[in-house]
Order: structure tokens, then C-alpha cells, then sequence
């Protein structure tokens, strides 16, 4: 994942539902997935968790946006990479593997842009916070030519 915070950029490499911005979203569209699987209230919180365990597994963040990115990004410190770390990881990758360091979601904190290349149905763009810019597509040319691997 490429973030800019404060005018800064770095490379992450972390579970991807981390990045699913509004936990909120995320939360009711699972739920009403769930109802139209026809399983019961019960059988989701069993399965998801409540509303709280839910957003604890990302440290009770349940919007990600750019009053709690400092939060949420001190967790991931030792998922972050240099643009050449990465460019050696993936080439060490089996080919199975090197999937997983193709540059695939933006995060840009400081103008509130999400921009995704995840594969669908994944559709960030739809779990961005309020207020936010999220779409679907590349964004390569928004990477600094410094930072691209």
C-alpha cells in the first residue's frame, strides 16, 4: 500500500481489510450479506463479531481518515518498506508470490484521496470515509518517481 502522511511518503505491506477505511460500511454491508444468505443476527455476530470486537481487530479504529492515521500507522511500523526493499522481496518471490508486492491501493492523508487497483470485488472505493475521493483504477503516475519499484 502507498501512504502519504504529512507530506510524506512510504511503501506497507499488511493485511488488506486493514485498509478498508470505514469499518462502518464495512461492517453493514457483511450484515446484510448475512440477511440475505438468509443467517440469522446470531449466526454473524458468532461468525464477524459485535460492532466493537469487530473494529478491535484493527485497534478500535473505525474510521480510518486523517485524524487517526497516526493511530493506525504506528501499529504497521514494522510493515513499512523502502521502494528497494520491495523490489528485492519481489524478486526473491516465488511467481505464485509476487503478486503480493504489486502496488495495489494509494492513501493519500493530507488530500483525502483513496485510490485502488485491488482486484474486483474488493472495491475499497467503497468503504471510504465521508468527505473522501475514493475510485477505482492506476495510479502509478501519483507515485514519486523516487519511491516506484
Amino acid at each position: 500500500m502507498a501512504v502519504v502522511f504529512r507530506n510524506h511518503f512510504e511503501w506497507y505491506v499488511a493485511p488488506k481489510n486493514l485498509w478498508k477505511m470505514d469499518y462502518d460500511k464495512l461492517y453493514r454491508i457483511w450484515k446484510a450479506l448475512y440477511s440475505k444468505s438468509g443467517k440469522s443476527f446470531e449466526d454473524f455476530e458468532r461468525e464477524i463479531g459485535s460492532y466493537e470486537e469487530f473494529c478491535g481487530k484493527r485497534w478500535g479504529i473505525e474510521v480510518l481518515n486523517e485524524n487517526t492515521a497516526s493511530h493506525f500507522l504506528a501499529h504497521l511500523f514494522k510493515c513499512r518498506y523502502s521502494a528497494d526493499e520491495l523490489r528485492l522481496l519481489r524478486t526473491m518471490a516465488r511467481d505464485d508470490k509476487k503478486i503480493d508486492y504489486t502496488p495495489s491501493l494509494y492513501i493519500d492523508f493530507d488530500r483525502n484521496i483513496m485510490c485502488s487497483m485491488f482486484p474486483k470485488p474488493e472495491n475499497f472505493e467503497n468503504f471510504v470515509p465521508d468527505g473522501w475521493s475514493g475510485r477505482y483504477g492506476d495510479f502509478s503516475a501519483m507515485i514519486p518517481a523516487d519511491k516506484r519499484f
